[in-house]
């Protein structure tokens, strides 16, 4: 897809490590950036290739997969709009591990690596962000690792499903939802056989929490209220301790843990 400089500066400045930035450093960033229009199904990247470029998912849905020797998938991440791939990649001199390729028709921003590496050095404000984002990255990861290792098969779907309503799972109505990506796409990224996802959807139904209608979920309001209960609850501030004693040392509940 063609689009003139001014065009891709302006849509650079869209992205949230390029926003604000001097127009000197967005335009020179902006010639090295191509607006890549997918059809569903097509890579952008696979196993194995050199990275070139930071993307950017203007719309549309990607998944990031691994791959077996024996040719077995395991889907790692779902790419929605406004989100950022392939950034801790342009600082390694590593291939990409994980494959992506879009779940739906897709417009991304592919941003050259030598002039995001030339940004960072032009301006502190790109190192921060990217840093910013790496940390998100990270943080994401360790939330996915303690769900595989202790949310139940529905629990793992309620919780999707929570994310995916928003603000609007509290405002005590029900809620209806469109699925972002296919459902074969959700169970093999939930880690589960589209014959599992398609029981827990029923169980879910069964017991009044929720309709499922092809892609449009419904989630009743006893449902909202409860899971919209639970999640406050899950964020709430811990009570802070008491400082009983000097005698205390950073590890344990609170912060801070009575020595042995």
């Amino acid at each position: 897809m063609q689009a003139s400089l001014e065009d891709l500066s302006l849509v650079l400045g869209e992205v949230a490590i390029f926003r604000g930035l001097p127009a000197a450093v967005t335009a020179e960033v902006a010639r090295s950036v191509q607006i890549l229009s997918l059809p569903k199904g097509a890579p952008v990247y696979a196993a194995g290739e050199r990275p070139k470029a930071l993307y950017h998912v203007m719309s549309g849905h990607l998944k990031v997969a691994v791959s077996s020797p024996e040719g077995g998938e395991k889907v790692i991440e779902i790419l929605s709009p406004n989100q950022l791939f392939g950034v801790a990649e342009l600082f390694g001199d590593a291939s990409y591990v994980s494959s992506v390729e879009t779940v739906s028709p897709v417009v991304a921003l592919a941003i050259g690596r030598d002039a995001v590496l030339r940004a960072i050095e032009q301006d502190p404000c790109v190192s921060r962000r990217m840093l910013a984002a790496l940390a998100q990255r990270q943080s994401s990861i360790e939330r996915e690792i303690a769900a595989d290792c202790f949310q139940s098969g529905s629990a793992k779907v309620v919780d999707y499903l929570c994310r995916l309503a928003g603000p609007s799972l509290g405002a005590g109505q029900d809620v209806v939802l469109e699925l972002e990506i296919p459902k074969h796409v959700l169970a093999a990224r939930l880690g589960f056989t589209p014959e599992t996802l398609s029981r827990i959807f029923r169980e879910l139904a069964d017991a009044g929490d929720i309709h499922v209608h092809g892609k449009q979920v419904t989630l009743f309001q006893a449902f909202c209220r409860r899971h919209c209960t639970e999640r406050r609850a899950a964020v709430a501030p811990a009570a802070r301790p008491s400082r009983s004693s000097p005698f205390e040392r950073p590890g344990r509940s609170g912060g801070y843990g009575a020595f042995a």
